[in-house]
């Protein structure tokens, strides 16, 4: 299972779900591929500012975390 590390945190995505965020990433064009990239680092960082909840269970922070990890970024 592929795992993002950020920091002292570490979130894992399925591989079906990465896979299928990579499908989708490739047939955007480069710059629509940037701007989504960074909008899922700016998702998962507002996520994680909820408190109460479980990070890594929440929706978002799943597609967010399956969106880094199919551009081939493990660690931030």
């Amino acid at each position: 299972m592929p795992t993002l590390k950020i920091g002292t945190r570490t979130f894992e995505a399925s591989n079906a779900r990465v896979v299928r965020q990579a499908e989708r990433m490739f047939k955007l064009s480069p710059e629509r591929r940037a701007h989504r990239l960074e909008k899922a680092k700016t998702d998962l960082a507002s996520a994680g500012s909820k408190k109460g909840d479980d990070l890594a269970r929440l929706p978002a922070t799943k597609r967010a975390v399956a969106v880094i990890l199919s551009q081939g970024i493990s660690e931030i």
